[in-house]
């Protein structure tokens, strides 16, 4: 049935002339009265429990759904911004603040006019690390090509590469080397890249120079350079190079690649020949 319906109770009262008490909370002023549900309001009260209840429960959830998918923050900002790199679950890739030295008239180390001390410094960071070797499995993630160059499997397989911040900073010495002041005293030494001649040896720091612009291009930082004074008694404007900036362990990537070199000294067979319709490029590409 869609509705329920009543029919006006009799008048049984004594006198006859008043409703009874039943008759009158039933009866309306029609004949037949629809039958209406009363309604339920929920109590304001309930209402200011509930409302912030069920919005911390969603904050909670939230945050558990947060936590799930980005366990790793840094882990999930490096996979978006960069290949595939073993280094990324094995080493630390927190990052951390570190304060740049970047005064204009106080020479550090790195900077400094060729020599052994010169050298040594540069050195350490890992300049010249030998490769590593990238198993089979992790190299098409890393951007590896089947095609390219392997380690012969009897030699352990997979596939010889660097790490290319280790090659940024290779590349960043060796422009050092060649710059006015240091040419000549690198030339004279006629080690690592000026055991070449001189074509060779410009194509090179062409190269390098290169690159690290392509890298500096590929991810500019965009924080800002502020001014100091300087000069008490003429007080002058100069930029301020010596500024703070987030960056990934350096030593952590340094030391991940420096216990995976491969051999110094390889036997004449440790390459595995290209196989047919491997690529094979008619020059240096």
């Amino acid at each position: 049935m869609s509705s329920h319906t009543y029919t006006p109770l009799e008048d049984k009262s004594e006198s006859g002339s008043q409703p009874s008490e039943d008759s009158e909370r039933l009866l309306g002023s029609d004949s037949e009265t629809v039958y209406r549900k009363p309604s339920r309001k929920i109590p304001v009260w309930v209402l200011i429990v509930l409302i912030p209840l069920i919005s911390l429960s969603l904050i909670a959830f939230g945050a558990w759904i947060g936590s799930r998918w980005f366990t790793n923050i840094n882990e999930v900002c490096l996979a978006h911004v960069q290949h595939y790199s073993p280094i990324l679950k094995e080493v630390d890739n927190s990052y951390h603040t570190v304060h740049f030295e970047g005064s204009f008239l106080h020479e550090n180390i790195y900077r400094q006019t060729g020599s052994p001390e010169v050298d040594a410094a540069w050195e350490a960071l890992g300049i010249n690390y030998r490769g590593i070797a990238v198993p089979v499995d992790e190299a098409p993630k890393s951007g590896i090509k089947p095609d390219q160059v392997q380690i012969n499997p009897k030699y352990g397989g997979g596939f010889p590469a660097n790490v290319e911040g280790l090659h940024h900073l290779h590349c960043l010495n060796l422009v050092r080397q060649g710059l006015y002041y240091n040419i000549d005293y690198y030339r004279a030494k006629g080690q690592g890249a000026f055991i070449n001649n001189g074509t060779v040896v410009k194509y090179h720091i062409s190269h390098c120079l290169d690159i690290i612009r392509q890298q500096l291009m590929c991810t500019p930082d965009t924080g800002l350079l502020g001014q100091v004074w300087w000069d008490k008694a003429a007080p002058k404007a100069f930029v301020d190079f010596n500024t703070e900036h987030k960056c990934k362990n350096y030593d952590a990537i340094k030391e991940w690649a420096r216990v995976r070199q491969l051999p110094a000294g390889v036997p004449d067979d440790f390459l595995k020949p290209p196989r047919i319709g491997d690529t094979v490029y008619d020059a240096i590409p």
